[in-house]
């Protein structure tokens, strides 16, 4: 059975560094997709920003307008009442009964006439009756230049009643401007109000995301920096593995070196000791038993 290799300190070090770089990667990763949710909420808040704002000089526009045909409607007003202030007064001059007053008279004139062509008067009735006529006909001539500026003041009147008629149409035509005007800018006005409110949303949104994503990258600088520190100790750890192997190779390369010398020691002894033995061999001091 294959026995288990223990895992050395450079090992954890190397897997605790792996996994420390795995977990920043993937919170980088989800502060990356919340950045660009948060960018596109930003993003669409500045495209609801510019509708907001052509929304309000839309607006203003119809503002504007409405302002001056609304102006205009009141400067109408002012000349109706003006007119109809004329009017009540013309007629305040009128006196009435003139003309039932001038008939009544002209009759009577006629009646007069008749009695003195037809009656037979003493002279002072008969001058008497034409005192009456003569005061008859002064009074009706009176009546009739009455009559006349009345006609006069009729004809005023009429012609004020067509005109004030003209400016209350007028009136009425900028008045219905002014109502189309104010329901446009009402309409474009909630539009506005609507797109206020979104826009209020988004930034809600969009500052929420921007929370999130920097702790997420709070979270992602943790990891690095705990990263880092186990680099550090990775690369200690490698430095003083290699500083152990490279110890261990020199111990190996003298050990095959001390072995290597006494063996070569002992082949030198071996060697002496055979030169020796032939030296005594060829000398007869030694005696070979059998």
């Amino acid at each position: 059975m294959v026995r288990k290799k223990e895992k050395t300190e450079l090992d954890k070090a190397e897997i605790k560094l792996r996994s420390l770089v795995e977990q920043r990667d993937k919170v980088n990763d989800q502060a990356r997709v919340v950045r660009q949710e948060r960018d596109m909420l930003n993003e669409k808040r500045r495209t609801i920003v510019e509708d907001m704002r052509a929304a309000k000089t839309d607006r203003d526009g119809f503002v504007q307008k409405l302002r001056v045909h609304r102006e205009k409607r009141n400067a109408l007003h002012r000349r109706t009442k003006e007119l109809i202030e004329m009017k009540r007064t013309r007629r305040g001059h009128l006196k009435k009964g003139v003309g039932s007053d001038l008939g009544r008279l002209r009759k009577a004139i006629e009646d007069m006439d008749r009695k003195q062509q037809t009656t037979t008067m003493t002279i002072a009735d008969e001058n008497e009756l034409i005192d009456q006529i003569r005061k008859a006909v002064k009074e009706v001539r009176t009546l009739e230049k009455e009559k006349g500026a009345q006609e006069q003041v009729f004809k005023e009147v009429k012609d004020l009643d067509a005109a004030i008629d003209e400016l209350m149409e007028k009136a009425d035509d900028e008045h219905g401007q002014v109502v189309t005007l104010a329901g446009k800018a009402q309409e474009v006005h909630d539009h506005i109000t609507q797109l206020v409110r979104d826009i209020a949303v988004l930034i809600a949104e969009a500052n929420k995301k921007h929370e999130e994503f920097l702790a997420l990258r709070e979270r992602a600088d943790k990891y690095h920096e705990a990263a880092m520190d186990m680099r550090g100790k990775v690369l200690a750890e490698r430095k003083a593995s290699r500083a152990e192997e490279m110890e261990d190779r020199q111990a190996l390369r003298d050990h095959k070196r001390k072995v290597r010398d006494t063996l070569l020691d002992k082949k030198k002894m071996d060697e002496a000791a055979d030169k020796a033995l032939e030296s005594l061999l060829k000398g007869g001091k030694v005696e070979i038993r059998g």
